[in-house]
């Protein structure tokens, strides 16, 4: 059986609750920084598929290169600049074929 003295105690009566630390706060991990979302208008969607298509047959599987991404980002760059919204990058360049 168990002391039934010991049951009433609080927790705070065993001492101080010691919180551990923050991994972003100091620790070894680094803080994610989050980027502001690219916002893709009718043109700039059509210029990617349009450049994708054209780089279709290097890819052999299917699966393009980060090369490509890359590529295609700077086709955008280039050809759009006024943009809203976040960069368009080889990282939203993929998610933006990955959703339509």
């Amino acid at each position: 059986m168990s002391d039934s003295s010991a049951s009433s105690r609080s927790l705070r009566s065993q001492g101080p609750i010691i919180d551990p630390p923050h991994p972003t706060a100091g620790g070894t991990q680094s803080a994610k920084v989050c980027k502001k979302a690219a916002s893709w208008n009718d043109e700039e969607t059509s210029a990617l598929l349009e450049f994708l298509i054209t780089e279709l047959p290097k890819s052999g599987d299917g699966n393009f290169k980060r090369v490509t991404w890359t590529a295609a980002a700077s086709l955008i760059a280039t050809r759009f600049t006024v943009v809203k919204g976040g960069p368009k990058d080889a990282d939203s360049c993929e998610r933006r074929f990955q959703l339509v």
